[in-house]
């Protein structure tokens, strides 16, 4: 069954300051969060990777469910969530606390340093000075271990991020979101459909302490433990397909498939 929404009349959200890689359509209504597919097929991951984190530890992620949506006279494919914003409360993202409190960009600042260890530690304890929060290191050691596992090459320092309640100062965590760029969504530009996947993995540059996954994942478990626990099967691979695979072809849920298979096998032992 293809839902669809006609969102001609509402105002667009400006995120030409926030991504890395093109500028993704989304509107806010009715407290529900709309993206368009811009690269690829950015929904189809946000969908699959929210169904699949319903069988692992992580407590507090994004739900995104797939929509057609009608804009423009275009009907894009796209996917929707609950705003996770409260009343009272901001998005901080990390490049915005660093460009306050160190009148720097963190990417910047993040130069200054040479290992990835040095990179993630810097980062971590300046989270932790700025907003008072715990097991910040924890936090992000699973924020890198969920983008080396679905290959989300779109992890930036505007994409990393906290809640801050606008009354008492206080900041909380933001649930793990925006995993749009992940198993080579960008079919446009950096990862072709007719691309070998292997040869991808080959490609794909990680962010933001590293270009290796592996690299800054193994940093970050390093100093802080390993965090992540999945426990999907194959079925669930299947599964989380479910609610999607009408809205794109065969051939791109092959692909993506193909890749968390991949990935599963790479990474066995982040499995209970």
């Amino acid at each position: 069954m293809i839902n669809t929404i006609n969102l001609d009349g509402y105002d667009l959200i400006d995120t030409k300051a926030t991504s890395s890689k093109g500028n993704q359509q989304k509107w806010l209504v009715d407290n529900l969060w709309y993206k368009a597919d811009h690269m690829g097929y950015e929904a189809l991951c946000e969908v699959v990777i929210s169904k699949l984190l319903q069988k692992s530890n992580v407590t507090d992620f994004v739900i995104y469910h797939p929509i057609k949506i009608d804009f423009n006279d275009r009907t894009l494919n796209g996917c929707y969530s609950k705003n996770f914003k409260g009343k009272n409360e901001s998005i901080v993202t990390l490049e915005h606390l660093s460009k306050s409190w160190l009148t720097n960009s963190m990417a910047k600042e993040l130069l200054k340093y040479d290992t990835p260890e040095d990179k993630i530690k810097h980062t971590v304890d300046f989270i932790e000075n700025v907003t008072n929060l715990k097991n910040v290191g924890a936090y992000i050691t699973m924020m890198l271990e969920l983008d080396a596992f679905f290959l989300n090459e779109d992890r930036h320092t505007n994409n990393i991020a906290f809640i801050l309640n606008d009354e008492t100062n206080e900041y909380r965590f933001c649930p793990y979101f925006d995993f749009g760029l992940s198993l080579f969504a960008d079919t446009t530009y950096d990862f072709p459909l007719d691309l070998d996947i292997y040869k991808g993995i080959e490609k794909i540059k990680a962010k933001p302490f590293s270009n290796d996954f592996d690299t800054q994942m193994e940093a970050a478990t390093k100093l802080y433990g390993d965090q992540l626990k999945l426990s999907f099967t194959n079925a669930d691979i299947e599964n989380a397909f479910d609610e999607i695979r009408d809205y794109y072809s065969a051939e791109i849920i092959a692909r993506a498939k193909k890749l968390l298979y991949n990935q599963k096998h790479k990474y066995g032992y982040m499995f209970n």
